[in-house]
């Protein structure tokens, strides 16, 4: 078997085995089991089950950086972009279940610009690629005029990820909650908060640093 193939039947069997038991109940004699392979031929490619765990993220972000990509394909500005941005988040949470979810624990781990090797190096530069399409997005907004908002385009792309982040995690959680005070559905809120980003981001206001 080809190096990239047994690669990529390692980590199959590993997304296999991680979501159906938890990362945390899961072990490496299962997914060596599940790849029909032996234990030492994973850490061939891998040296722990977290950078085994990483790997399967590189697959989650690399899904949703290309649903990003493809959505701009048809945007007309860069508000447009970005709004886009949130949406492809939200409906990512739908389609992709299982990948949402890494992304939603690895999004709760510290970042350590130190790791800087294997797949958890590798899933830190899709993130950073994730960000850069965010910016960019930006950027091209307050070009053409779509966003008023004048600040660091890389400060508000970091107000806006966190944002997005939250709200389509916590409307998610905690619809039932919310509605004891208002009828809207989950997803009537996010399209709420897709519209009030827009029409926010529209707007002429000035940012300034608040100094450390």
């Amino acid at each position: 078997m080809k190096k990239d193939e047994k690669y990529n039947r390692i980590v199959t069997a590993a997304e296999k085995v991680f979501f159906n038991y938890g990362y945390g109940q899961s072990s490496m004699d299962q997914v060596a089991q599940e790849a029909g392979v032996a234990k030492g031929t994973i850490y061939l490619y891998f040296q722990s089950k977290q950078e085994l765990y990483y790997a399967i993220g590189v697959r989650a972000l690399g899904i949703l950086l290309k649903s990003f990509r493809e959505l701009f394909s048809s945007c007309k500005s860069g508000l447009e972009k970005v709004v886009a941005f949130g949406r492809a988040f939200a409906q990512y949470r739908k389609s992709y279940p299982d990948y949402y979810q890494f992304i939603v624990n690895y999004q709760g781990e510290p970042y350590d610009e130190r790791n800087e090797y294997g797949e958890v190096h590798r899933t830190y530069q899709e993130s950073r690629e994730l960000f850069r399409v965010l910016v960019k997005a930006v950027t091209e907004g307050q070009a053409d005029g779509s966003i008023g908002v004048k600040t660091d385009p890389a400060l508000l792309a970091a107000i806006l990820w966190c944002q997005t982040c939250g709200v389509v995690q916590l409307t998610a959680l905690r619809e039932p909650f919310f509605k004891l005070f208002t009828p809207s559905s989950a997803d009537e809120m996010l399209e709420s908060y897709f519209t009030l980003t827009e029409k926010v981001l529209e707007r002429e206001i000035r940012l300034e640093r608040v100094p450390n």
